[in-house]
């Protein structure tokens, strides 16, 4: 991997260093187990239906006129405001002013994104604005409760599908999985800390396309299975009320 290369991944990726596949094995006990909500049923991958949906669960929307705010203190509202708070973090395009102002209006500490947003400054300051990253959050828009406080703070993994342009090198799609900490500050959920992310924690597949394909039973169990070929279990995964497959 070139040294420009890992630059432009380390923006995906929320600033972990490198991207692998691994089985999410979470060890340890939990001071508060998660609230996933009122199932409605399976879909055909074996996740649990959610009612939360991708884009929505805010009564507003931030500056970037796309990012839903202003979210009710529950476990529910928590997902909901992690998933479309991922979409943001994820995406750097020609509107990105808007969204680095979204980015820190929705910041518990206004230095939580600031690797992230400096090094997007970076590199539309060289390259202009350009869509160089299109995030989606609701095709795949699976996510997994890891704990939740209503109220107070929520950890969950959240998924996207991200297409990248960047400069210099080929298209590609990504579909990953990372953890995302949000707090009940101010009447609202907020971002917290970006940077205790573990590989064990993470999901990733990168397709060498430059369109987002349908989600198969062939995509999910490839994204699913770790680098030794093992089936990474899928306990505790659930999918949105508005995903497309």
């Amino acid at each position: 991997m070139t040294r420009k290369r890992a630059l432009l991944i380390t923006v995906l990726v929320l600033l972990v260093a490198s991207v692998v596949t691994a089985s999410i094995m979470l060890s340890g006990k939990r001071a508060t187990e998660p609230s996933p909500g009122a199932s409605l049923g399976t879909n055909a991958e074996g996740f649990e239906i959610s009612p939360v949906k991708a884009g929505e669960g805010g009564t507003k929307l931030g500056p970037d006129g796309v990012t839903p705010i202003g979210y009710p203190p529950t476990c529910e509202g928590a997902y909901a405001a992690a998933i479309n708070y991922r979409r943001a973090i994820q995406t750097t395009d020609s509107k990105w002013a808007k969204t680095r102002e979204t980015l820190l209006l929705v910041s518990a500490d206004p230095t939580a994104l600031g690797s992230r947003i400096e090094i997007t400054d970076e590199l539309v300051k060289k390259y202009g604005l350009k869509d160089f990253v299109s995030a989606d959050v609701q095709t795949l828009g699976i996510f997994k409760p890891l704990n939740c406080e209503a109220g107070k703070i929520v950890r969950v993994i959240v998924s996207d599908i991200s297409t990248l342009r960047y400069p210099d090198t080929s298209p590609s799609v990504m579909l990953q999985a990372a953890p995302l900490e949000v707090l009940w500050q101010d009447g609202d959920w907020k971002l917290g800390s970006l940077t205790n992310i573990t590989a064990s924690e993470s999901l990733s597949l990168e397709l060498q396309t430059d369109t987002v394909p349908e989600v198969s039973k062939e995509i999910i169990d490839a994204l699913f299975t770790a680098d030794d070929g093992q089936a990474i279990s899928r306990e505790g995964w659930m999918v949105v009320n508005n995903a497309a497959h």
